[in-house]
């Protein structure tokens, strides 16, 4: 089926235990993450400017991945994707001590920043685990899979939340994420050291922003995609709670629907980079998301969200595995990791202000205006992104 039997073995190994990892991490992720921003906002009487903490806490994280990725680039990189999540999502264990909006947004926030610690060294290990003709399918392939188990989880959650306290649910959560790290901590792909040749200091990694000049470009069209993205992500729980009174239940199809659009987009959207590059896939993935922000602008009923659901999934996948490829298809083997810190940390710089924007936009204006700031930004970045398209024809290392 799709070709995987002709697969290496070792390829095979990786994929198996890659695919377990996803699906049992998707179960965790669906019952958990949806939910927190809602939660905070209902439950505990949070302020917008606390959710958007909440929602910048995994760029506090990425800003330190420039030394991480200078830290292990003479090391084994496997350890490095395995024991950050493990804490990360050990942390939720704590929840049942979470009686205050502070306390629950510190666990939350202190797991999304260790947890972002991971990237240099997962795409090192992800770079070596499948042939780069097949990387992006392949790479598609695993995230449906985590996106079934997020649906799973998500009307699992949604329906728990209904009859349990949080504090409870999303400790026993955890422990399943934690056995979605144990699995792929088997994939057999160790990521060796890099090679000799590999910069030497912290700051040649920003290098690459200076002589890498498509990398530049696609950086910065993926940095405007994602502030606008990022403005958002306050916006949604407060307009959802204060204004459409939205319930767990709600929250858990509003998920499903999201994951299941994802299946298709990670098919999709695997195809197109490995066909067309990620100029390409950025492009589409700006109009996909588009769709979002404009129905939650005319939306005056939950149901109607549904639509903006369907679109975030289906261009969430694409910008996914345009996140995670960035330094797979730029960076030369010996320097992916730097190429993965750089490109996180520049996603910090962004992800840090962006909520804050959003909390304060939205109470100074209501959230409703809100969600059409963005398309200006997207606007630019398709700009970006089409010119970065059209100078990489014919550029791209094809052995990236």
């Amino acid at each position: 089926m799709f070709g995987l039997t002709a697969l290496p073995k070792p390829v095979r190994r990786a994929l198996k235990w890659d695919a377990i990892s996803a699906a049992i991490g998707g179960v965790s992720a669906g019952a958990l993450f949806p939910f927190l921003g809602v939660i905070l906002r209902r439950d505990l009487h949070a302020s917008a400017y606390v959710i958007a903490m909440l929602t910048a806490a995994g760029s506090v994280g990425n800003l330190f991945n420039p030394f991480v990725a200078h830290f292990i680039r003479d090391r084994v990189k496997l350890p490095y994707a395995i024991w950050p999540p493990i804490v990360s999502r050990s942390l939720f264990l704590l929840m049942p001590l979470a009686f205050i909006a502070p306390a629950f947004a510190a666990i939350a926030m202190a797991a999304a920043a260790i947890g972002a610690l991971a990237a240099p060294a997962y795409a090192a290990v992800i770079r070596d685990a499948y042939p780069v003709e097949r990387r992006g399918f392949l790479m598609g392939l695993v995230r449906v899979l985590w996106v079934a188990g997020a649906m799973l989880g998500a009307l699992l959650g949604g329906s728990l939340l209904e009859h349990f306290s949080y504090r409870w649910v999303f400790a026993v959560v955890s422990i399943v994420g934690i056995g979605a790290v144990a699995a792929f901590a088997r994939i057999g792909v160790p990521a060796a050291p890099d090679p000799a040749v590999a910069p030497s200091r912290i700051s040649d990694g920003f290098k690459v922003l200076l002589t890498d000049r498509l990398f530049r470009l696609y950086a910065a069209g993926f940095f405007l995609w994602g502030l606008g993205n990022l403005i958002l992500m306050p916006v949604y729980p407060v307009f959802q709670v204060d204004v459409l009174k939205i319930s767990n239940r709600w929250v858990g199809y509003l998920a499903t629907t999201a994951s299941g659009m994802s299946m298709l987009g990670y098919l999709y959207w695997g195809r197109l980079l490995d066909r067309g590059g990620p100029f390409r896939l950025l492009l589409r993935v700006l109009v996909f998301a588009a769709v979002a922000p404009l129905t939650y602008f005319l939306s005056h009923n939950v149901p109607t969200l549904l639509i903006a659901a369907a679109a975030q999934g289906f261009a969430g996948a694409g910008a996914d595995l345009a996140y995670v490829n960035a330094a797979l298809r730029f960076g030369r083997r010996e320097a992916v990791t730097y190429y993965a810190g750089t490109f996180a940390f520049l996603q910090a710089v962004r992800g840090i202000p962006g909520p804050f924007i959003g909390a304060a936009l939205a109470e100074w204006l209501g959230p409703r205006p809100v969600f059409l700031l963005p398309l200006g930004l997207w606007t630019v970045s398709a700009a970006i992104a089409f010119l970065g398209w059209r100078r990489a024809q014919g550029q791209l290392d094809p052995n990236v």
